[in-house]
């Protein structure tokens, strides 16, 4: 039996539902889904009683809907005697109907509870691009390839999407979450480091102290292109906030790399992304006696999205995917 709200549902007031309003033209629409079932199951079964039993409703209630139906169409649908009932030519014709569309309803039930047992239909994804790339990237691949009726779209982009307006299904993100909108859980956490290549090192001297880096060529990385950024050091009681005045500066956040490597300047980034870079030789780490705390990456959603199966799976790929620490990526 397909599963329908009750017919006799009434406002706080304790009316019925005005037959006029949003409210009320949907109330009737579900009575007619109800009434057609019912006399579906009048038609099959051949009587009132057998109906009700299967319906779990009492025979005058059935019996009820049947006399709405008719009175509503202004025409017999079921002829009944004492000994039995009949579909009229208009009993026949509604029954062909109904169970057209009845059919259809389930269907239509069964298409969208497949949302829930299977998850399907098109996740998107953004992402900063070096992260996208390097971890995000091959992990949705494997990904896709578990479930198939999962439609994957990755948006690789380093400024900060309005993730709710720009309809994301999941925002990686480094960083605490301040938007109440979204919900966030870490994926994995990365050292943060500032490099220099030993040519730039060899010409200017490497900082002793974070207050050291006024006197040198700072690199930073800003989504809005701004010279100005804040660099954390130390943790608990001696930890300090650095505002930077860079020298240069990029929305992409692999510019910065490539120009330490080049000899330009130091710029603080994630211990992954200079990793491989840092074993050949190519950029050196300073401060390191002021390392911060690990910075957090987390896989964010909007809070109307926690009950999507695929969001939910994703992200617990992500955390089953990913180690605890980036440092081998």
């Amino acid at each position: 039996m397909l599963t329908f709200s009750s017919i006799h549902r009434k406002t706080a007031a304790g009316k019925p539902s005005d037959p006029e309003t949003s409210y009320g033209k949907a109330e009737r629409r579900m009575r007619d889904i109800n009434d057609m079932q019912v006399f579906v199951e009048v038609a099959k079964l051949g009587s009132l009683s057998a109906a009700g039993r299967k319906l779990g409703l009492a025979t005058s209630v059935v019996s009820e809907r049947i006399a709405s139906l008719e009175a509503r169409f202004g025409v017999k649908l079921i002829v009944r005697t004492t000994r039995r009932q009949s579909l009229t030519d208009a009993g026949r014709t509604w029954l062909a109907h109904c169970e057209s569309l009845l059919a259809d309803f389930l269907k239509a039930q069964q298409a969208v509870q497949r949302y829930r047992d299977t998850p399907q239909g098109v996740l998107r994804v953004t992402a900063p691009t070096p992260l996208g790339r390097r971890c995000i990237a091959p992990l949705i691949g494997a990904f896709a390839a578990c479930h198939p009726d999962i439609r994957i779209s990755l948006l690789l982009d380093d400024r900060m999407s309005d993730i709710v307006a720009e309809g994301f299904d999941v925002a990686i993100r480094g960083g605490p979450v301040r938007d109440t909108s979204l919900v966030g859980r870490v994926i994995a956490t990365s050292r943060r480091v500032v490099v220099a290549s030993q040519a730039y090192l060899e010409r200017n001297g490497a900082p002793a102290t974070p207050g050291d880096l006024r006197n040198h060529v700072c690199i930073v990385h800003n989504p809005d292109a701004n010279l100005s950024a804040t660099w954390r050091f130390g943790r608990g009681d001696v930890a300090q906030v650095i505002r930077i005045e860079g020298a240069l500066t990029s929305n992409n956040s692999e510019l910065p790399v490539l120009w330490a490597r080049a000899g330009v300047g130091l710029t603080q980034k994630s211990w992954w992304e200079v990793a491989a870079e840092v074993e050949r030789g190519e950029l050196t780490t300073v401060l390191d006696a002021f390392e911060p705390e690990p910075i957090s990456f987390l896989a964010l959603h909007p809070v109307q999205r926690s009950q999507s199966k695929k969001v939910e799976l994703f992200i617990d790929f992500l955390v089953d995917s990913f180690s605890t620490e980036l440092s081998s990526m």
